[in-house]
């Protein structure tokens, strides 16, 4: 057995230096040692001979090795101490680069130079050459260099004895490299990459085919984008663990159109062939002809499948046939009836009318599209008077039904003569039982063939010339009296805006907005049913000197009772205060004419409550829109 054993701790070498027997009669104490101490320790000779002397020998070197033990445990503190706390411990380094002996202000010092350029642009992010830039605040990251010195320092020097005992044999036996700590907000990062998306993202754009001006206008397709947020976010942050600035290619995906520009081929010719030639429509002495324009507006174009189906919609054929009998139907064929005390008289014979086919006529346009030579007879059946004079008493035309009035006070000549137009088109028709009445067919054509010049009219939210401007108030007229009666209302449509002359009589004993009804021939009418049971009589008179219009329904009264409840008000909006400059070539270049004036918005709804043989009906809502309007000013530029 060697007579010499020797400690290693560490880099420090403990030698023996001093001998003391075994068989001393006090054993040695150990104290903790100082950096210059060593250790020496030998053990006592003994006899190689006999049991007694084995087990000495055992007992012996097991007592050294305890003892050494405790000299060492004694000793660590004092050792691992020996490393100030305010510096970097010997064989800590940064990312490869040492610290030791580097102060905590030193290391954060280094850290900001060193990675000065990775804190101001950590990632630069590129999509077919565009880029963007964001902060390491942006992409939810926290890097802080104080933190990171701290680390450093901490690296050996903090902890228990077995931790610093640990850290003491790392340094010694390669050292310990401290990698900078970051911190990511998934949710911050998720966050900028939805802001990127917005300038990039966008959906594929199917093959689309439209119709402006009667012309064919295709729009071709369009390859969509998307963001692969989770791919990007991945390359991100692997990117974000070098601490040095990276470019980072945005992940992306394509979104493919569902109807490519191979679609647009047999859609354009399709829709091509619709509009080559226009469509001319007979009947009598009158034509009517459907250009470009028109023919577009009864085409549907959709997407079916992959492909566009370019075709003529029953729906919008079928309306435009609607307009198209206003003009040419003449309205009742039926005598003009005057109500003269108390009784019926024929004040016009009746005779032949027309009424549209409308649908055989819209069947016949469809195929008449189809065909190189557009010309169609619309079909029509000839309408013979029911009404003669012998059948007068059966008609049960007996007494008023319901009245309207309106107030034209201060309108212009041109008004006037349209208003009294408007009537003589009204005044004496008869309605048949169960029979909807449509103003529009009965007013026919406003024209001069039927007394009307043109005026200013509401036309597309503003007033301008139009022919028979004024004859809204026949209209209006016409629904109070309808509306007295208490008969249904199948159409009827307000004013886009408020026209204060329409106040007066509208209600009993109160004047008040919500009671008008404004038309347009072939776009807007006023349609209600006969629901009497009986033959209505309509009687319009014009009193120019008191500047009101009267509308009566003569008929046999049903046991009801009509009466308004409202108007309720609400939503007031103040007119603009900026006025509206409109061009004008057809006047004077310098010339300002104002054409309408500023009008305050509102709400307004009025109920109906009829009741009939004593039961109360369900109220009925007659719902009004008044839009805010601004003094509008035609400027010539002739």
């Amino acid at each position: 057995m060697p007579d010499k054993y020797y400690q290693e701790y560490g880099p420090i070498s403990r030698r023996r230096a001093t001998r003391q027997r075994f068989d001393d009669p006090a054993p040695a104490t150990v104290q903790p040692l100082e950096e210059d101490e060593t250790l020496e320790y030998a053990p006592r000779p003994f006899q190689r001979a006999g049991q007694v002397r084995r087990r000495w020998g055992g007992l012996r070197l097991l007592l050294g090795i305890v003892a050494l033990g405790v000299v060492i445990v004694a000793a660590m503190p004092a050792v691992l101490n020996l490393f100030p706390a305010d510096h970097v411990a010997d064989g800590v380094s940064l990312q490869g680069a040492s610290m030791a002996g580097k102060s905590a202000a030193d290391v954060q010092a280094y850290v900001n130079t060193h990675y000065a350029a990775f804190q101001r642009t950590p990632i630069t992010l590129s999509f077919e050459g565009r880029s963007w830039a964001p902060t390491l605040a942006q992409l939810g990251v926290h890097f802080d260099p104080a933190t990171v010195a701290t680390d450093v320092l901490a690296a050996g020097n903090s902890g228990g004895v077995l931790a610093r005992a640990n850290a003491l044999w790392q340094r010694w036996r390669g050292g310990i490299d401290v990698a900078p700590h970051l911190s990511i907000d998934a949710r911050a990062l998720q966050a900028y990459l939805g802001t990127v998306a917005a300038s990039i993202e966008q959906p594929p754009r199917d093959a689309a085919l439209s119709i402006a001006d009667g012309n064919v206008l295709p729009t071709q397709a369009q390859i969509g984008r998307q963001i692969l947020a989770d791919d990007t976010a991945a390359a991100i942050v692997q990117a974000l663990q070098t601490l040095a600035p990276q470019v980072v290619p945005l992940r992306t995906r394509a979104l493919e159109p569902r109807i490519t520009d191979a679609a647009l081929v047999p859609a354009t010719a399709t829709a091509q062939a619709l509009l080559h030639q226009p469509l001319t429509l007979r009947q009598g002495e009158q034509q009517w002809v459907w250009d470009a324009n028109k023919i577009a507006e009864i085409i549907a174009i959709e997407p079916v499948g992959r492909q566009l189906r370019v075709q003529i919609d029953p729906d919008r054929l079928n309306k435009a046939v609607q307009k198209l009998a206003q003009v040419v139907d003449t309205g009742t064929s039926e005598p003009r009836l005057a109500f003269r005390a108390g009784k019926v008289q024929i004040v016009k014979p009746g005779q032949d009318g027309w009424r549209l086919k409308q649908a055989a006529a819209a069947q016949e346009i469809s195929q008449t599209l189809q065909l190189a030579h557009r010309e169609l007879a619309l079909p029509v059946e000839q309408l013979a008077p029911q009404v003669t004079a012998k059948s007068l008493p059966s008609l049960g035309i007996v007494g008023l039904v319901g009245e309207g009035k309106t107030s034209f006070a201060g309108s212009a000549a041109y008004r006037v003569t349209n208003i009294k137009a408007g009537a003589a088109r009204m005044d004496g028709v008869l309605i048949a039982p169960g029979e909807e009445f449509s103003f529009n067919t009965q007013l026919g054509a406003v024209d001069e063939s039927n007394g009307f010049v043109q005026g200013y009219a509401v036309i597309g939210n503003r007033t301008q010339l139009e022919w028979g401007g004024g004859v809204c108030q026949d209209s209006t007229t016409v629904f109070r009296a309808a509306f007295w009666a208490g008969l249904p209302i199948t159409e009827r449509h307000a004013h886009p805006f408020y026209i204060s002359w329409y106040d007066d009589y509208s209600y009993p004993g109160d004047s008040a907005p919500g009671m008008d009804a404004t038309i347009f021939t072939g776009v807007l009418d006023l349609k209600f049913v006969n629901d009497t049971g009986h033959w209505l009589l309509m009687e319009a008179k014009v009193d120019e000197a008191a500047e009101v219009l009267s509308v009566r329904l003569y008929g046999t009264k049903p046991n009801r009772t009509v009466e308004a409840r409202g108007p309720d008000v609400t939503r007031i909006i103040p007119a603009p205060g900026d006025p509206v400059y409109v061009d004008d070539n057809t006047l004077p270049a310098g010339t300002v004419k104002q054409t309408d004036h500023a009008r305050r918005g509102m709400d307004i709804t009025v109920y109906r409550v009829i009741t009939e043989n004593g039961v109360q009906k369900t109220p009925e809502t007659f719902f009004t829109r008044f839009k805010a309007w601004p003094n509008v000013f035609t400027r010539g530029t002739g």
